[in-house]
């Protein structure tokens, strides 16, 4: 009798409330997914169609109910057709999963060489971009770009930014404890970034919207550091602050 009442209790209250609490997950999660992308403006959209669905519904009004339902069947083939990005990014950090990450190879000679060109192309106000490849696969971003398939030495980066290099525009990619691939482009980010970040900050951001990758920026205005990872972007970074960051998205 007392385990017919504890499944009553399971059955009855504890499961319904973890149905809303997971759906109230799922829902939260895709928000913050297409903030502030185009994809935003259309789900706000469809929420105001279903609206009029439902109003139709109750009043009955049968000619407008029949157009919104023809509207929707063709409105989701248009949706993954035109939002695939955003469909590709929301897929992929589904499936990401801190436990089966794969961590970038290098050790910390490799990265204080990085630190070093970093820091000095931010004392001399070179731009530079520089990409870090982690789990998602870079094929289309690697395919814009030259291979270098060189070691990683501070020297090497600096040379490779120098306004001088036919190689200094675009980003460079870090794969597997090497410098693959030099002057490659980024998709930009479709948020709406402040008016005070330039292409390569919005590059940064694009790129990490939709892989896992950590790209550092450096400020060819203002020398500042920034780190892009999963859409967001820190700046200002000094020696310790960036050492510490990158140890721990890298490491």
């Amino acid at each position: 009798m007392f385990w017919h009442y504890l499944l009553d209790i399971l059955r009855y209250y504890i499961l319904p409330i973890l149905d809303i609490l997971a759906v109230a997950f799922l829902l939260y999660k895709t928000y913050m997914i297409l903030y502030g992308t185009r994809a935003m403006l259309v789900l706000k959209g469809l929420v105001i169609i279903g609206i009029i669905f439902f109003t139709s519904l109750i009043l009955q009004l049968q000619t407008l109910n029949l157009l919104i339902r023809v509207l929707f069947t063709y409105g989701i083939i248009a949706f993954i057709v035109v939002f695939q990005p955003e469909i590709r990014r929301a897929l992929m950090r589904v499936g990401e999963n801190k436990f089966f990450t794969t961590l970038t190879k290098g050790d910390a000679s490799t990265l204080s060489e990085i630190i070093d060109a970093v820091k000095f192309l931010s004392k001399k106000k070179t731009g530079a971009l520089i990409v870090f490849k982690r789990q998602a696969g870079l094929r289309n971003i690697e395919s814009t770009g030259v291979h270098v398939d060189g070691s990683i030495t501070s020297e090497l980066i600096i040379t490779l930014f120098s306004k001088n290099s036919p190689l200094h525009d675009g980003a460079l990619l870090i794969e597997a404890g090497r410098i693959a691939f030099a002057s490659c482009f980024l998709p930009l980010t479709e948020k709406k970034a402040p008016r005070r970040l330039g292409t390569r900050h919005r590059a940064a951001i694009g790129l990490s919207e939709e892989s896992d990758a950590v790209i550092i920026v450096v400020s060819e205005e203002t020398g500042r550091i920034s780190i892009a990872f999963k859409g967001d972007l820190k700046t200002d970074f000094d020696d310790i602050t960036l050492i510490n960051e990158l140890n721990r998205l890298l490491r």
